[in-house]
């Protein structure tokens, strides 16, 4: 077992997924990724993680949708919404529904980075 922060991302863009599981594994976290909101939830159902990052809008399942269905496994996971389609009434939606954090898309690494780290750490 791992004593490294587990971090689930989820999001349909399999460039992104790839790019913050490589800048977080080199950061010392242990990623891992999921296309969709199901596979999220599998994932979860697994294992526990101790963030996750998920996209808001995505086939099927959105992000409100599956930050529930995560919460509903595993009410201490926290969870930040990322979304290239940011507004005050969804990032309220999402803040009202359990997110942890709000972040708009695009995002620079940095940022990805210290908003993990200060989750995780607060």
């Amino acid at each position: 077992m791992s004593d490294r922060p587990a971090v689930l991302i989820i999001d349909d863009e399999e460039d992104i997924r790839d790019v913050l599981a490589f800048e977080l594994g080199r950061e010392g976290f242990d990623a891992t990724t999921a296309a969709d909101g199901l596979q999220a939830l599998e994932a979860a159902r697994g294992r526990h993680f101790d963030l996750a990052i998920t996209d808001l809008k995505m086939p099927g399942m959105d992000g409100v949708a599956t930050l529930l269905g995560l919460k509903a496994i595993d009410p201490a996971i926290r969870v930040l919404i990322a979304t290239g389609y940011a507004s005050a009434e969804t990032r309220d939606r999402c803040m009202a529904n359990g997110a942890c954090g709000y972040l708009q898309k695009p995002f620079d690494l940095e940022e990805i980075l210290t908003v993990v780290t200060k989750t995780l750490s607060g």
